[in-house]
């Protein structure tokens, strides 16, 4: 009897370990801080910081939501919310007072943020199931914002140089952006209604700006900036509407506006 009985209690202690909050933290350096509050089932976090004052806060509501954050350097900043389900946030800091905040509602979204360099800020927001969002900064006070609403949108954003400025806002289903920035003052709006548009935004150089608005299903809009202070709108409203703007050298505008569907725009400006 107490052989059957030490057995059901191990087998009990083993559920529930099984299903247990795993959080792991580990602080190398002056004056770090780590804030972990974990509500709910296999919830799991895991903090790495290593310099002097950097600031992580992981709070996990609901179930398998897996958060992980390596702060290198000092005064960097990372907070991750997470609510529903198999949510995943994967933050690299390296650097100084750079600045991260993730906020994942629903199930299986996944966030990547990296950060190199100084005053970076990222901000990433998902509402919703099995959004992506990923971000990778690199210098000294880019800015990137990612709002995804709806099921299985994609968002990429890479910055390279001096307080560029990225936004990309999908509403939808299957969106896809993407948008490189390599340079100074460099500035891309991304902004997707609907199902399967795709938005690709390529800067290089100084103070240029793109603007990309999609409404419907299955449009693509694409501009690519080489110079200084050039201009780029583009509005689809409609589908299988297909857009590209190419621009060279110095402050050209162009303004390109697409209602219905199969309409094919194409425009380059050099100088």
């Amino acid at each position: 009897m107490k052989k059957v009985i030490f057995g059901i209690s191990v087998l009990f202690s083993a559920s529930i370990f099984a299903q247990a909050n795993l959080s792991v933290v580990n602080q190398y350096g002056v004056g770090n801080g780590s804030d972990v509050d974990q509500f709910g089932l296999t919830n799991y976090s895991n903090t790495l910081q290593q310099g002097w004052f950097n600031g992580s806060e992981v709070d996990q509501i609901g179930e398998s939501n897996a958060s992980y954050v390596d702060q290198y350097g000092d005064f960097n900043g990372s907070k991750v919310m997470q609510i529903g389900l198999e949510n995943l946030s994967v933050v690299n800091q390296d650097g100084f007072a750079n600045g991260s905040d993730v906020y994942q509602y629903g199930e299986g979204n996944e966030a990547y943020v990296t950060q190199t360099g100084w005053f970076n800020q990222s901000n990433v927001d998902q509402y919703g199931e099995s959004n992506v969002a990923q971000v990778n900064q690199l210098g000294i006070g880019n800015s990137a914002t990612v709002l995804q609403l709806g099921e299985g949108n994609l968002a990429e954003i890479d910055q390279d140089g001096i307080e560029n400025e990225a936004m990309a806002f999908q509403d939808g289903l299957g969106n896809y952006s993407y948008q490189m920035q390599f340079g100074e003052g460099n500035m891309g709006v991304a902004v997707q209604f609907g199902e399967y548009n795709i938005s690709n935004q390529f800067q290089f150089g100084y103070s240029n700006l793109a603007n990309h608005l999609q409404i419907g299903e299955g449009n693509m809009a694409i501009t690519t900036q080489d110079g200084v202070a050039n201009w780029s709108f583009i509005t689809q409203d409609g589908a299988s509407n297909y857009a590209w703007t190419n621009q060279e050298n110095l402050f050209h505008t162009s303004v390109v506006n697409q209602v219905g569907a199969g309409n094919v725009s194409l425009v380059n400006q050099n100088n």
